[in-house]
């Protein structure tokens, strides 16, 4: 399913029309109708206040379940994270993502061989660490976080934090388009003394949006 079709679904669950809808989220009443990929950050936003019970990657990725859990006091909660012994395994890279410096990509990693970590989030394709200060305060130097690789043909999840791996190497930044340049993307940092840097996108191997951090759980 799009982003469309999942909003339907949700829309149609809590049987609450189109028109009510565009009344919250301040749209007009064709807004769902003319929905082509997807929403802009303040849509989000937007729509995580008024709708709080929407896991919005299962609306924007199809990630988990379409409602988000709710603890004993009926408050929103986050889905429950899985223990060590229920096992959502993927691999560690053994290459840092570094977040105010490239790092070349390892090249030919075996799979099988790398270390293993506990993933709580469905998902996840791969772990791998962060080395550097640029995305503090939200990632330090020595975290790891988990990636999954996204279709960039078919959809960017703008001014989210991604691992972007390139010719020249691999960081993790926050992705925005470039006025007027749709062959290049922005790479922004949180940490105010790295300045954003401009990509190619004919230099991008790959982009991995980052779905989270870890604790290591090693099974070497």
């Amino acid at each position: 399913m799009k982003v469309k079709e999942r909003l339907l679904k949700y829309l149609k669950f809590h049987r609450i029309t189109q028109l009510e809808f565009a009344k919250r989220m301040e749209v007009s009443p064709a807004y769902v109708g003319a929905m082509r990929r997807s929403m802009s950050d303040d849509k989000i936003k937007r729509l995580r206040k008024e709708f709080p019970d929407l896991n919005t990657d299962w609306l924007l990725y199809g990630e988990g379940e379409m409602l988000l859990n709710r603890d004993s006091a009926g408050d929103v909660a986050i889905a429950s994270i899985p223990t060590a012994t229920e096992g959502y395994e993927v691999p560690l890279l053994p290459v840092a993502a570094y977040a105010g410096n490239l790092q070349l990509w390892s090249q030919g990693v075996s799979l099988r061989d790398c270390e293993k970590v506990i993933s709580p989030v469905r998902g996840a394709d791969f772990a791998i660490k962060v080395s550097g200060d640029s995305m503090e305060p939200d990632l330090h130097d020595g975290a790891t976080i988990l990636i999954k690789r996204i279709n960039d043909k078919a959809f960017i999840p703008w001014g989210n934090k991604m691992v972007i791996d390139t010719e020249n190497g691999v960081l993790v930044k926050e992705v925005y388009p470039v006025t007027d340049d749709r062959y290049k993307i922005e790479a922004r940092s949180l940490n105010p003394k790295y300045p954003p840097i401009e990509i190619p996108t004919d230099s991008i191997y790959g982009l991995y949006r980052v779905l989270g951090q870890v604790q290591i759980f090693t099974t070497m």
